[in-house]
């Protein structure tokens, strides 16, 4: 439903928010004497010049079937109204009325909006207004409600935010009258919480903001006519369990054709899982590849915390049905569900009805599990058994895999992992919430597509933010979300740009790709105990001019900053004979190679870093050179990054960038990696890996450094 706008800006009024003054006349009353309309406005003393704009409770758009005016005379009123309401009605739009308002004083036009956007909530929006929010089609966004921190930020980070501070001789808004509008409208008790569920959207749109304050010229307000009914959120499950079960079955192992269910019953064999720990239900075997069977989850006789469901999709329901009271945890692998529609979709419905009937948590549908090498959990064979303190959750099976495999080739020792699948019952959200306050987990990462619980994951998010750093990646962010409201504010927040707002209205870092995920982890990994700043400093030092140019455009895109070295640096930098027609400013050109000394990247480090302790510094080498240049040269590699890495440095973070890694023979690159791996240097093989890994490093300090001293 659209809120006719003269009660949109009476519910703005009362907040405290400057609106035009004017008055409204219905649409009958001006019919039956167009005279009115003028006397209203003399009535109310409004002085020209005035603005005329129609209003209907259908009426979404003013602008689009003609509903308003400007610049006018009191008695051009009555003329401009009565064409008003036919262009209107040529439209197919009936106007329930008429506002007249007194013309606002130029100044920058900006819009200021909260949507809600299912499963996070309400978000606000800052932006261009007017003709160019539709043209530059920019906004910066938070999640609702947002502290004066969040406005601030807003202000200082939106497209055009220059405007504001006098763009080519204009004259400075009032920025503080901006944020205390943004805070009236979207902040702690503003006008967005105050309509709680009932709000759609609420979008002023144009506020003008001038060296006298601002003011909200347009106001739409789209409500729902009752409230949302949302299913409330389960108490939160002790998933201890889930990692670590006294007991395992596993439903849907063959006899005669093995399958997913015969894969798991292997690998949890390997593993040391056997007779009075491990089971096979099936509804005719007494034993499956050397593992027990029974009929039903029931007549185990024995603890079991954990079920593997890898039965056809229409049976998963009473495989969840007949574990009541038996096992915590049912996990579902099957597919089938609402990924496939039509009838999976019902399939999907009944199995979340069963799971909240039984009182059993079921991860999936359509998952591989859960992993912990402490609790000798898995779903791969082979997979790692060295305990770390890296948590993930996944919503896509594969991409665990490769969290779990090409995380051991990056060093990542991971503590606990976890898919959901379709999540109709265990959600991100809560398994976040719980890894939060795990004692074993110190860094969490995340991939993600459709959460379900999107305000549950935000809570968390805020609740992990100087505490623990978390790194997400997010599939599907390029799509617009369905559901869109119509107006700008709606079409604006796209997903991209929600999950840009969770970023930086929670700390937690948005990456673009599962290498980027696995190398941040790892860095921080490496990092996470470091008593080290989160300055934006970046120090880029390594072989070759162009490809230090390289570091630094990533740097810069990474949102770091390469800080020129001080005089005292760059003369250390000359002393050492570099310089000569290389740069030695930062990003540094240092041509270490087949001939370098082990010591050589620590001599030109030493002195820059004694003087100006930048918090992260990246270097590069070039692997190919090494062969280019000498025919054994690679062997001089090892002792450079050995005793680079033996140097400590106590205030900056040290990784490697080992370009062109590919151009040596398998063993050796393996043989690099490794002795990266055993150095406990942090490597990387593209530059954008690399400051992406810095930047999530650098939040993270930011956010602890705020946490303690607020």
């Amino acid at each position: 439903m659209t809120v006719p706008e003269p009660e949109v800006k009476a519910l703005l009024a009362v907040a405290g928010i400057a609106v035009p003054k004017g008055v409204s006349v219905v649409f009958a009353d001006a019919v039956a004497d167009p005279s009115v309309l003028a006397a209203a406005a003399e009535a109310e003393g409004l002085a020209g010049p005035l603005v005329l704009k129609g209003w209907g409770s259908g009426l979404v758009h003013k602008s689009d079937v003609g509903a308003v005016r400007l610049g006018l005379a009191p008695f051009e009123l009555d003329y401009e109204a009565s064409t008003m309401a036919a262009e209107a009605a040529a439209a197919g739009v009936r106007l329930e009325g008429f506002l007249i308002e007194e013309q606002a004083e130029a100044g920058v036009e900006l819009l200021v909006g909260v949507v809600d956007r299912p499963p996070f909530g309400p978000v606000a929006a800052l932006g261009l207004g007017g003709t160019l929010t539709e043209v530059l089609d920019e906004v910066v966004l938070r999640l609702a409600p947002i502290s004066r921190a969040d406005a601030e930020e807003m202000v200082r980070g939106f497209k055009g935010a220059e405007l504001l501070g006098g763009f080519r001789g204009a004259p400075p808004v009032d920025v503080e009258s901006l944020i205390e509008l943004l805070l009236a409208v979207a902040g702690p008790g503003g006008v967005a919480e105050q309509l709680g569920q009932r709000l759609l959207e609420l979008e002023c749109n144009p506020v003008i903001a001038t060296p006298d304050g601002a003011i909200a010229v347009d106001a739409r307000l789209i409500s729902r006519e009752a409230p949302d009914k949302t299913r409330p959120e389960p108490p939160l499950t002790d998933f201890g369990p889930l990692f670590a079960p006294r007991g395992i079955a596993v439903a849907g192992a063959s006899t005669s054709r093995p399958g997913f269910g015969n894969t798991f019953l292997t690998a949890y064999k390997e593993l040391g899982w056997g007779p009075g720990t491990l089971w096979a239900v099936h509804p005719k075997a007494t034993e499956i590849d050397g593992v027990p069977a029974v009929t039903t989850v029931a007549d185990i006789d024995g603890d079991v915390d954990y079920v593997v469901g890898a039965v056809p999709a229409a049976a998963c329901a009473d495989l969840v049905r007949g574990a009541a009271g038996k096992a915590k945890f049912v996990h579902v692998i099957s597919g089938g569900f609402r990924e496939a529609s039509g009838e999976g979709t019902d399939l999907e419905d009944a199995l979340g009805a069963v799971a909240r009937e039984s009182g059993v948590r079921v991860l999936g549908p359509n998952c591989l599990g859960a992993y912990s090498p402490a609790g000798r959990q898995t779903f791969l064979r082979n997979a790692p058994t060295e305990v770390g303190r890296v948590s993930m959750i996944s919503q896509s099976g594969g991409l665990a895999g490769d969290m779990v495999k090409g995380g051991a080739i990056r060093g990542i020792r991971l503590s606990k992992l976890c898919t959901v699948g379709n999540s109709v019952d265990v959600t991100p959200g809560e398994l976040l919430v719980w890894l939060v306050d795990d004692h074993d987990t110190a860094i969490i990462g995340m991939y993600l597509e459709d959460p379900r619980d999107g305000r549950r994951l935000t809570d968390a998010l805020h609740a992990a933010k100087g505490r623990k750093p978390v790194v997400m990646l997010v599939g599907g962010r390029t799509a617009q979300g369905g559901g869109a409201a119509v107006s700008h504010t709606g079409a604006l927040v796209a997903d991209h740009r929600i999950w840009n707002a969770i970023g930086a209205s929670t700390g937690a870092s948005i990456v673009s790709t599962i290498e980027d995920l696995l190398a941040a982890i790892a860095y921080l990994q490496r990092w996470v105990d470091a008593d080290i700043g989160g300055d934006l400093d970046t120090l880029v030092l390594g072989v070759g001019g162009g490809a230090s140019v390289l570091g630094a455009d990533a740097a810069d895109q990474a949102g770091l900053i390469t800080t020129p070295v001080s005089d005292q640096g760059q003369q250390a930098v000359r002393d050492l004979g570099y310089g000569v027609g290389t740069s030695i400013r930062n990003p540094i050109e240092i041509g270490f190679g087949p001939v370098s000394e082990p010591d050589v990247l620590v001599q030109a480090l030493d002195p820059i870093l004694e003087v100006q302790p930048y918090p992260d510094v990246v270097v590069h080498t070039n692997v190919q050179a090494f062969y280019s240049y000498a025919g054994d040269g690679i062997e001089r590699l090892f002792p450079i990054i050995e005793t680079t890495s033996a140097r400590n440095w106590p205030h900056s973070r040290l990784s490697l960038v080992l370009r062109n890694l590919d151009c040596a023979p398998p063993e050796t690159a393996a043989r690099i990696q490794q002795t990266c791996l055993n150095a406990n240097l942090p490597t990387f093989t593209r530059f954008a890996e690399a400051m992406t890994a810095v930047a999530a490093a650098k939040r993270h300090a930011r956010n602890q450094s705020k946490s303690l001293s607020g």
